[in-house]
């Protein structure tokens, strides 16, 4: 398409039209280059829920730990304790699958028994689809359902233990007049 691209530096603007046009050497119509820009920003789309999830989750877990640690050895709270703690080790299992927290460099995606985990497979899946200069394979888009149906499993068992455990938690907390967790 055409643009307009403005340059402004130590006071002074530039200004030029430029048209971009695809690689020659890519043979596609439009309607393939959309379809493979729509896939692609779908997988991306996957990621950043993914991620999103993540860190929702991580924030949950580090508040409950905090509490356990600051309610530890007080009696009546006991039971808020260990109603964390069993929340806590939930949540490191959905974490668990959707992305390797153990490892310790981005690449490290077999550092831990059962192999790549959800984001360490749809990374690359990324990788491919946007080096690719095709439309999706039937494979990719094959690929890309499953990981997105575990996604949504994922998803609605971390809603469900924010929404049931979570909520039990809290309820707990006030009836011993204790302020508890916040989920952004």
């Amino acid at each position: 398409g055409a643009y307009t691209i403005r340059l402004t530096a130590d006071g002074h603007e530039a200004i030029a039209k430029v048209t971009v046009k695809p690689d020659p050497r890519v043979q596609l119509q439009q309607a393939d280059l959309e379809a493979h820009q729509a896939f692609a920003l779908d997988v991306r789309d996957a990621i950043s829920r993914l991620a999103a999830s993540v860190n929702r989750l991580k924030t949950v877990r580090e508040q409950l730990q905090s509490h356990a640690r600051l309610l530890e050895g007080d009696r009546r709270a006991a039971e808020l304790v260990n109603m964390s703690e069993a929340l806590t080790a939930r949540l490191d299992a959905v974490q668990s699958r959707l992305h390797n927290p153990e490892a310790e460099v981005a690449y490290d995606i077999l550092a831990r028994r059962g192999g790549a985990k959800l984001y360490s497979r749809l990374s690359p899946l990324l990788m491919f689809v946007n080096e690719g200069d095709g439309v999706p394979t039937q494979g990719q888009r094959e690929v890309f359902t499953a990981q997105h149906k575990e996604l949504a499993e994922l998803e609605g068992e971390l809603s469900g233990l924010l929404d049931k455990d979570l909520t039990a938690i809290q309820l707990a907390a006030k009836r011993l007049d204790l302020p508890f967790v916040i989920v952004k």
